[in-house]
């Protein structure tokens, strides 16, 4: 199954943020819940949406404990991970969380030729495949059971 297919079930709902924001307007920003979703990651992008890297709640509260109120006037760019793997909408989505897995992330920013086109959660996909599998079985348990069989 391909990441496209995920995508296009759950939307491609990503926070942004830029690189020169300041940690209070980042914070600012995962504090509004976008289509009524609350989130922990958010994607930082440059003003042609390329993907510069990657930054979380967590980032932004270790910022706090280390600076305390200087991390407030820091910028995205001075706290965010920059080593961030991403995938495509054309790439198997079973291959992505195992990639996912292996790295030890939950998120993983989805690229179309160099701009953002979405973000696959891990939760959000294995929840998917999961249904996907159980329609699957269920048609298979429904074909395989048929009373209206002649033999």
């Amino acid at each position: 199954m391909k990441v496209s297919k995920l995508l296009k079930l759950h939307g491609m709902l990503v926070l942004t943020v830029h690189p020169d924001f300041t940690l209070a307007e980042a914070a600012r920003r995962f504090a509004q819940s976008v289509g009524g979703r609350r989130f922990s990651l958010a994607v930082v992008t440059n003003h042609d949406d390329q993907v510069m890297g990657v930054i979380s709640l967590g980032d932004i509260s270790h910022a706090l404990g280390k600076f305390e109120g200087d991390a407030a006037n820091m910028l995205v760019k001075e706290v965010m991970t920059t080593d961030v793997y991403s995938c495509s909408l054309d790439e198997d989505l079973e291959e992505v969380l195992k990639v996912m897995a292996d790295k030890g992330i939950r998120h993983a920013p989805v690229v179309e030729g160099a701009k953002l086109a979405g973000l696959v959660a891990r939760r959000d996909a294995l929840e998917f495949l999961y249904q996907q599998a159980s329609l699957d079985a269920a048609h298979l348990t429904d074909w395989l059971f048929r009373s209206d069989a002649r033999y």
